[in-house]
This record gives structure tokens, C-alpha cells and sequence, in this order.
């Protein structure tokens, strides 16, 4: 009997088709046993505990409900998902270098979270050069996703809620004269205060004065002074919860008789207790008054993980990490541009924040919430539609 034999030559070639063929499946889509998801949040600094802690708690809910029911399944195979989660010190050289770290050394498939715009413009930046999909949760400044394939958000931008504001002040509460005060080294703040200027001046609105700071100011003396000078009606405060509390101190302290009003970042306030903010309006993007089937179910949920009730940072970040869910989901694929492609086919996804759609880019249609703070909450006052 004879027995088949190879020469060096053909045992060389059979292990190099061997290793060609290995290599192939192994960098092919679907190979990879998990799925794994960048997390990016302000874990320390001012903002760590109203915005970093709930967007990361919102993230980690979403995740923990696919794979509690088996993980994501990919033509008939479950893929579990696995956060990878870095903290941007609320700074945005930081929030660049991380995210640059999680897709060279972790392999990420996409970002999630980012919830303020000056860490988020610049994380858009790493993400489009390296074709990573990006959903900010909370990030409203157009710069963020402008001109961009890979860049999504899953609130609305801060052109419409500075119109919404306008037309509040305009419209509902028939007040003529507009005071702003913002941190003009903010990206968030100064293209809000600067938005606004534009849509109240379009409705026939005065702006009498338009004061600045800087970002770790606490004392508003100076500015106040000059505001009361200028008699206005309204006082607009599209900054952080720290210093807005500050602000409408030294307002009430100064004897300053104006309504206050602010934007999506007073959301980040735990309570209103304070009096000073009694009255005041402000834009949210998301209320738990919202008609919406998913909010109480996110709400129990919610409680029953944390011991504690959602805020808007939860709510959006839990819809974020959900619309990539989803994305994977219809296009049975987790390559990073197939899950760009599937996140710019979404149309209708009922979110715990609201019906969602694509198609205009990575701004989604949404709605806006206004609240007026009464007895220390913020309570449900109207929703604007674009």
C-alpha cells in the first residue's frame, strides 16, 4: 500500500492557505466573541455627580438589560456586551486622549456618552478620523456633530432650543426686554446665549444686556449690577448647576425683580429647594410627566438597579446606548460602519425621551419639554414640537 505524501513545498503552502484562512476569519465581522462599547463620562470634577454618575448608571442599565437577556443576537448567535469605561475629567485634551485610547488599545466598536458639548466637539473630532460611530447623550452644540458621518446625539441641538426659549419668553410669557448672562468659555454656554440673542431679535425681542464670565467664577457682582441697570423682564441663564445656583442667590440678594429662565443643563440640579428658583422656567430634554409607554418602565427599572430616581443625563444616556443596540440589531453586524449605516436608518425609535429619527445627519427630530420649578421640583409646564 501507498501512502499520499507531501513535499516541503506543498506542506509550506498548505500551512500558509491555513494561516491566510484563519487570519481572514478572525479580523472578519462577527468573529469577535463580545461586543465591545467605549463608555466616555466626567467621573470627577464639578459636574462627576449630575452629570457623569447618572449618564454612566443609564449606559450600564442598557447594557445589563441585553445581556441579562442573553446578549445581542447576530444571525442566530448571542454576543455579549462589554463596557469599556473611561473618565474625561470633564476636560476636553482628556476626553480626546481616552477616546483615542479605547479605539487604538481597546478595540471599541463605537462611543457612548459624552454628555457635555466642550468634551464632546472634540471627541467628535477622533471619532470621525477614525470612522468610530459616536452617540453624545446629552451634548446640544451643532459643532459637535457638524459635518460629520459618525457623530450622532440622541437630544436636540442648541439652535432649536434657543428658539424654543424665545418664543417661551416672546410668546407665552409676552416679555419684551432680555437680559443674558452666560460662561463665555463654555462652547455649551456661549453658543446657547448667542442663539438665543439671535431668535428673541428675530421676534422683536431687545436684549439690554449681554454679560460674561469665566468658567470657576463664582462672584457675579459686577455683571448683576449691570443687568439691574438695564431694566430687563427676563434673566436668561444657559449655564451649569453650580454656578446658576450662585447666580440666582446673588439675583435675589442684589433685589433684582426678573424671571429666570435657563437651559437643558439645569436639569442636572438634584432639587430646587433653593428659593431663589422658585418661578423659574428652563428647556428639558426629557420629563417623567412625558406620554411616553417606555418612561415608567424605565423609571422602575431605574429605581429598582440605583435605589433612586432617573434624571434627564440618565434617561438620554440609557436612549444612546439603546439606538446602538438597535443599530447592531438591524444590520446583524457590529463592524463600526455598518453600525454608522444602521444608526442613520433609524426612524421612529420609541425612546424613554421620545419618539427618535435620523436622516438629517446626526441630529435626531425631537421634542423639547419646558418645566417650571414649583415647590423644589421642576414640574411639567408644556412640550414644544420642531
Amino acid at each position: 500500500m501507498k501512502f499520499f505524501s507531501f513535499s516541503w513545498l506543498q506542506r509550506w503552502l498548505l500551512l500558509s492557505l491555513i494561516v491566510c484562512f484563519a487570519t481572514i476569519w478572525a479580523c472578519s465581522p462577527g468573529a469577535n466573541q463580545e461586543i465591545v462599547i467605549g463608555a466616555i463620562v466626567p467621573l470627577t470634577g464639578e459636574v462627576s455627580l449630575t452629570s457623569g454618575r447618572p449618564t454612566l448608571k443609564g449606559i450600564e442599565l442598557a447594557a445589563q438589560e441585553v445581556n441579562d437577556a442573553g446578549g445581542l443576537i447576530i444571525k442566530g448567535k448571542p454576543y455579549p456586551v462589554i463596557l469599556k469605561v473611561a473618565d474625561n475629567e470633564d476636560d476636553p485634551n482628556t476626553a480626546a486622549a481616552v477616546a483615542t485610547q479605547l479605539i487604538n488599545q481597546d478595540d471599541v466598536v463605537a462611543l457612548v456618552g459624552i454628555p457635555l458639548s466642550r468634551n464632546a466637539i472634540p471627541v467628535a473630532k477622533v471619532a470621525e478620523e477614525a470612522a468610530i460611530p459616536m452617540i453624545s447623550s446629552k451634548s446640544t452644540n451643532p459643532e459637535t456633530t457638524a459635518q460629520k458621518q459618525y457623530v450622532f446625539r440622541s437630544t436636540f441641538t442648541d439652535t432649536f432650543q434657543a428658539e424654543v426659549i424665545a418664543k417661551l419668553v416672546k410668546e407665552e410669557l409676552q416679555l419684551q426686554r432680555a437680559a443674558v448672562l452666560y460662561d463665555v468659555a463654555s462652547e455649551y454656554n456661549k453658543y446657547l446665549a448667542e442663539s438665543f440673542q439671535t431668535a428673541f431679535e428675530a421676534l422683536g425681542g431687545e436684549i439690554v444686556a449681554f454679560e460674561t464670565y469665566v468658567t470657576g467664577d463664582r462672584l457675579f457682582t459686577a455683571q448683576l449690577e449691570t443687568i439691574q441697570a438695564a431694566q430687563p423682564d427676563v434673566l436668561f441663564l444657559p449655564n451649569y448647576p453650580v454656578e446658576v445656583l450662585d447666580q440666582a442667590q446673588q439675583v435675589q440678594e442684589l433685589g433684582l425683580d426678573v424671571t429666570l429662565i435657563g437651559a437643558d443643563a439645569w436639569t442636572g440640579f438634584g432639587n430646587f429647594s433653593d428659593p431663589s428658583l422658585t418661578g423659574s422656567l428652563y428647556t428639558s430634554d426629557w420629563s417623567e410627566d412625558l406620554d411616553n409607554d417606555q418612561t415608567p418602565i424605565f423609571i422602575a427599572a431605574y429605581r429598582q438597579q440605583y435605589d433612586e430616581a432617573p434624571t434627564s443625563a440618565a434617561a438620554l444616556s440609557y436612549d444612546a446606548t439603546q439606538l446602538l443596540f438597535q443599530a447592531i440589531r438591524d444590520q446583524e453586524n457590529f463592524e463600526p460602519a455598518m453600525i454608522r449605516e444602521g444608526l442613520a436608518q433609524i426612524r421612529d425609535y420609541p425612546g424613554v425621551t421620545g419618539s427618535i429619527s435620523y436622516g438629517n445627519g446626526g441630529d435626531p427630530r425631537k421634542d423639547a419639554a419646558v418645566l417650571r420649578v414649583e415647590d423644589g421640583q421642576g414640574v411639567f409646564f408644556r412640550l414644544v414640537r420642531p
